[in-house]
């Protein structure tokens, strides 16, 4: 199998989100994603990435994490690994994919019945284009709120905190 394919995917309602479809001649299809910076992970993963993964086989994933990776100073921040990470994970898909497999069998497996899980206090209103790509999001004007049944960030902002954690908990 080989990589055909690399396919970017931005919304305009949400312009800090990138998906990243990794597309093979075997028809399948691994899809990976990031956030912040997304029309700059587009023009590096188009520019830079995909002359790197074309026909190369997907399976070999820490060998492509390493051809994809570079030097521009420091390799754990910016645009190059959203990019890298948003490959990386598209490429575990396909191995999930390929093995028919859940990818947490492939890295070895559950190591616990649960874990806790804490909310991020967002909704739909939280980072979308009508407030703009520089995440101002507080404060909003009413015209441009777009409601949705979970608008935690308001509910926390507001002064409904114990509301919000309520409805957490009946949530599960």
């Amino acid at each position: 199998m080989r990589i055909t394919a690399l396919e970017t995917i931005q919304l305009a309602e949400f312009p800090n989100l990138c998906f990243v479809r990794l597309h093979t001649d075997a028809g399948l299809v691994g899809l990976g994603e990031t956030f912040f910076g997304a029309h700059e992970v587009a023009a590096y993963l188009h520019e830079t990435a995909a002359p790197r993964l074309l026909g190369k086989d997907p399976s070999a994933i820490d060998g492509l994490r390493i051809a994809i990776q570079q030097y521009v100073g420091t390799r754990s921040t910016g645009v190059e690994a959203r990019g890298n990470s948003a490959v990386d994970i598209a490429l575990w898909d396909l191995a999930g994919k390929t093995a028919g497999l859940p990818v947490v069998q492939l890295l070895g497996g559950q190591t616990r019945e649960a874990i806790r899980v804490y909310n991020t206090c967002a909704g739909y209103r939280y980072v979308r284009a009508a407030i703009g790509a520089n995440m101002r999001n507080w404060g909003l004007p009413a015209s441009e709120r777009r409601d949705g049944p979970y608008e935690d960030l308001d509910a926390f902002l507001h002064g409904r905190a114990g509301e919000l954690a309520q409805s957490l908990l009946a949530q599960g």
